[in-house]
């Protein structure tokens, strides 16, 4: 038996071996907070014996307002708490006892001293822009001025270590095939769909980003690498809310606004958000590929251009409620909908040469489109907290429906070089799909004793997909089906999951491990026209999936630590991945799905060391078998493009994060990612060996102007990248933003600056295709100026807090 599956177990061994009884070394915890529920950083905290009141410890607040008196004895205790600007606080009597030896305390509200001083306060418990964690990496978003006015996707391409590519996809780290989580929940997308939604989400919203590369047991094991997208949530006493609303210009308008409403009573608690967005876009593209002869000498060429340009409406919503039927259990309701109506257009030209440069035909054509999608979801979640001690079950239940529909008409006219007319085509395409997903989960904690944690955890979900693809041709009888390339595709999957983990922790040592089983029944059915066959496919498999953490405190305070983290992940297909549909782009462009895809497996280990809140860095290593890549092949003159397993992976990685602050007023982020990757691969005639270095910075730079001004300057600057068949040129973006705090805090109004020097334009090349080069530049609306204006209303004040992650972890990641 592999060594990874005894780990958990031997820990449980471990973890229940009996003791001798030592004396009681109690706990005191707890978090301070001011009257708008803002973190106070930097609290002097002291504990005092009743008895005696002479000082047993004293400390500071860290930057989330925790602090914590560990090792205590047993006795009674008085805490006292100050802050520049806030009344003191004094606590009642505190006891710790036998029977209560760890005591976590409700969150303690300071009262400001004077109204004068509240923009003052603001600006102390500013929160920063980044949070260095041992296992994650967690971006405050409101500290981002320049996501003011923008969207999510815009937010997550200027978060350190995140790339988004071309085609949309996601990556952390140089780690593909990210699995992108909101509030905890899946977003169950393909990549291009996920892109779609995420700009139709503003970036008001967000709350924060928590990226988390070695990813534990308890979550799916789908995915490179984890994204948890945290929306902002307003749990305080009463009626409470906030306001967002942005516009920015670029040779279209866009907009994003947003509206967070909350209420709650000591029995319930109300919330929900709603938004609208409007975003406009417009890409120009070049396309120049070059046919060789065996002997080398050129032998065709094609040249085009193309102008494309949408228009999306996206309205968000979400409302939910939870009752607090005891002080120990919580149910809760959540609705959540969405819906993205799209147009766009697309005019192109081709231009095919001779082998001499003489001018062979030119085809002109435009796709018209119009595009509804309509999400509609559904959580039930109950959480029972046993006692004060940490033992917790939390269950949960969703149910989700996806409905798409792409319509699109596309005529072509091809030209003799004497500009006489050659021929007219005219297609039209009707693409309707429905996604299904029904899941359940269940999770328990157990704490045990000498700092250690015992979880589990039992997840089952269950999707159906129907697509169907309909091409028509025009002709003088009206439109007639092309049943060889119309299909009509249904795909079932039921995944069945547990896991088990296991957490210790010493006075400088923690070690965390899991062990996740998950198992996988699809089916695939490709329904019968005139001249396609019935044909079905069948997929089941088992895989375990171990995951380790440990860390070490390399001095007593912990301010430099070193964390040890290994996990293996699966890339399954994206549902319509597996679709074997033809997707038409333009006259020699065409992709399309793959019912051969196989789920591929990576393995990674990650050393970190961090030093506060100042510096970490990650000597990262991976690699991958099957991973998935879309693969162009050339047929004709045609270039098609399918997903393949294709390309078994190597990287090494550095991935540096620094924090510090040259002066009282200004503060500086770096973060970067530096890989060395060696991919190799052959499929369908397409043979890959690349060996690149490639790299990634970005900077942040803050500027505390005076009380109420403050500003930003960012800088993001991806090298040269090679992955697969696609290798692309190095650009950069230079950004910019102002704010000004008003109305007493509660306002805020920000100027920001997109992509000042328009440099976000994108060149590549295709690789490895058979005697022919092939070239692509793309260039879109970057350069923007924006405005956005956020107020918060209502009274805040202490409120109790659930992390309720919904059971759909990864499914919806999928769907397409």
């Amino acid at each position: 038996m592999k060594l990874y599956v005894l780990l958990p177990f031997a820990m449980l061994v471990t973890l229940s071996t009996p003791t001798k009884a030592q004396s009681i070394r109690g706990k005191i915890g707890g978090l301070i907070r001011d009257t708008q529920n803002r973190a106070l950083s930097g609290a002097t905290v002291i504990l005092q014996e009743r008895q005696d009141s002479t000082t047993h410890q004293a400390g500071l607040s860290d930057a989330d307002g925790k602090f914590a008196f560990k090792s205590l004895p047993k006795g009674d205790y008085l805490l006292r708490c100050s802050y520049v600007g806030f009344q003191p606080y004094k606590s009642g009597l505190l006891s710790i006892t036998e029977t209560q030896p760890v005591l976590q305390l409700p969150v303690i509200i300071l009262q400001t001293s004077t109204p004068k001083t509240l923009s003052e306060v603001v600006v102390t418990a500013k929160k920063p822009l980044v949070e260095q964690k041992i296992d994650r990496l967690i971006v405050n978003v409101d500290a981002m001025l320049t996501a003011a006015g923008s969207n999510a996707l815009d937010v997550l391409a200027k978060s350190p270590g995140v790339m988004v590519n071309t085609n949309d996809d996601i990556s952390l780290n140089g780690k593909r095939n990210v699995l992108v989580l909101i509030d905890d929940r899946p977003t169950y997308m393909s990549a291009q769909d996920l892109a779609a939604y995420l700009r139709s989400l503003p970036g008001g919203l967000l709350d924060k980003l928590e990226l988390i590369s070695n990813p534990p047991a308890r979550y799916d094991a789908a995915g490179g690498a984890i994204i948890n997208i945290v929306l902002k949530k307003n749990r305080a006493t009463g009626f409470n809310g906030s306001l967002n609303l942005g516009y920015n210009q670029g040779v279209y308008g866009r907009s994003n606004n947003s509206l967070l409403l909350n209420y709650r009573t000591k029995k319930f608690n109300i919330f929900t958000n709603s938004s609208y967005s409007r975003d406009r876009n417009f890409s120009e593209e070049t396309y120049s590929r070059y046919f060789y002869s065996d002997a080398k000498s050129l032998q065709s060429t094609i040249l085009q251009t193309s102008r494309s340009s949408y228009t999306s409406n996206g309205w968000n919503g979400r409302i939910g409620m939870d009752y607090f039927a005891s002080p120990k259990i919580t149910i809760g309701i959540l609705f959540t909908g969405s819906t993205r109506p799209k147009s766009d257009r697309l005019d192109y030209t081709s231009n095919q040469y001779t082998e001499l440069m003489q001018l062979d035909s030119v085809s002109r054509g435009y796709i018209n489109g119009l595009y509804q999608s309509k999400n509609t979801g559904i959580n039930v979640n109950l959480s029972h907290k046993f006692d004060n001690r940490g033992k917790l079950l939390t269950a949960n239940i969703d149910y989700l429906n996806f409905q798409s529909s792409t319509n699109q008409f596309s005529p072509i006219d091809t030209y003799r070089p004497d500009g006489q007319l050659a021929g007219t085509q005219e297609r039209f395409f009707a693409i309707p799909s429905t996604v299904r997903i029904y899941a359940g989960k269940v999770d328990f904690t157990q704490p045990l004793a000498g700092k250690s944690e015992f979880s589990a955890g039992l997840k089952s979900s269950y999707v159906m997909t129907d697509t169907e693809s309909n091409w028509l041709n025009q002709t003088g009888d009206g439109p007639v089906p092309d049943y060889g390339k119309s299909n009509h595709f249904q795909y079932t999957e039921s995944i069945n999951a547990a896991y088990v983990n296991l957490k210790k922790e010493w006075s400088r040592w923690g070690i965390q491990t899991g062990l996740r089983l998950e198992n996988t029944q699809s089916k695939g059915h490709q329904l019968a026209n005139p001249t396609t066959v019935d044909s079905t496919f069948h997929r089941s498999y088992s895989w375990l999936f171990p995951s380790l953490y440990l860390s070490y405190k390399v001095d007593k305070r912990g301010d430099n630590t070193l964390a040890l983290s290994y996990s293996k992940r699966i890339r399954r297909p994206g549902y319509q991945q597996l679709n074997p549909f033809l997707f038409f782009r333009d006259r020699y462009s065409y992709s399309g799905g793959n019912p051969n895809l196989i789920p591929g497996y990576g393995q990674a280990i990650d050393l970190r060391y961090t030093f506060k809140q100042y510096v970490g860095v990650t000597l990262s290593y991976s690699w991958d078998k099957d991973g998935i890549d879309p693969i162009t092949r050339v047929v004709g003159d045609q270039f098609i493009t399918r997903p393949q397993n294709f390309y078994q992976g190597q990287s090494l990685g550095i991935i540096p994060n620094i924090s510090f602050s040259p002066t009282s007023w200004w503060t500086v982020n770096i973060s970067a990612v530096l890989l060395a990757i060696r991919n190799r691969g052959q499929t369908d005639g397409v043979t890959i060996d690349q060996q690149s270095n490639l790299h990634e910075v970005e900077t942040v730079n803050q500027f505390q102007l005076s009380k109420s001004w403050s500003a930003e300057l960012t800088g993001f600057f991806p090298g040269n990248q090679f992955f697969a068949q696609t290798k692309s040129s190095s650009i950069y973006n230079i950004s910019a933003g102002l704010q000004k705090t008003i109305l007493q805090g509660q306002g805020t109004l920000r100027l920001t600056v997109n992509d000042i020097f328009y440099s976000l334009v994108m060149n590549s090349q295709t690789v490895a295709l058979n005697h022919i080069s092939a070239f692509y530049t793309r260039q879109g609306d970057t350069r923007r100026v924006g405005f956005s204006f956020m107020y918060r209303f209502g009274k805040e004040a202490n409120a109790r807090k659930r992390n309720t992650v919904g059971s759909a972890e990864e499914e919806k990641q999928r769907t397409n």
